[in-house]
């Protein structure tokens, strides 16, 4: 698994835990990142993740709300949410990172921390919004 996957995968467990828990971030990403013996560059890149989402949230939350059809926010599990925000995040404010590998990415961490259907659930979100966000 590269480093850039298990950014994104300790970024996810760390906003997840600040939703459930009302943990502070920075102390959630300090626990799961020794919890899960995470690399430097790994947690480097989760708190850039992190910091992108917590600060954009909100213009986040409305990217991905226009996106959904027939569909509010708040019924999107906190996981897939997390995710949207996250793989949102990336393509907003990290040019560096190839769209593909980012709704890749997404969709593969869908795959292991929610179920199936999240993926192309996923998927859809993710493609619409590229196309809203960034340059093909």
């Amino acid at each position: 698994m590269s480093r850039r996957r298990k950014a994104r995968e300790l970024a996810l467990q760390t906003l997840y835990a600040e939703q459930v828990s009302g943990a502070d971030w920075k102390v959630a990403l300090k626990e799961n990142a020794e919890r899960r013996r995470s690399s430097g560059e790994s947690v480097t890149y989760a708190g850039e993740l992190i910091q992108h989402v917590v600060a954009n949230k909100d213009h986040l939350d409305a990217l991905i709300s226009d996106t959904l059809e027939n569909w509010t926010l708040d019924r999107v599990s906190i996981v897939d949410r997390t995710i949207l925000r996250i793989a949102l995040a990336e393509l907003l404010y990290v040019p560096r990172t190839p769209t593909k590998v980012i709704i890749d990415e997404a969709i593969e961490i869908a795959y292991a921390f929610s179920s199936r259907d999240a993926g192309r659930f996923i998927n859809g979100i993710l493609d619409r919004l590229a196309k809203e966000v960034r340059d093909h």
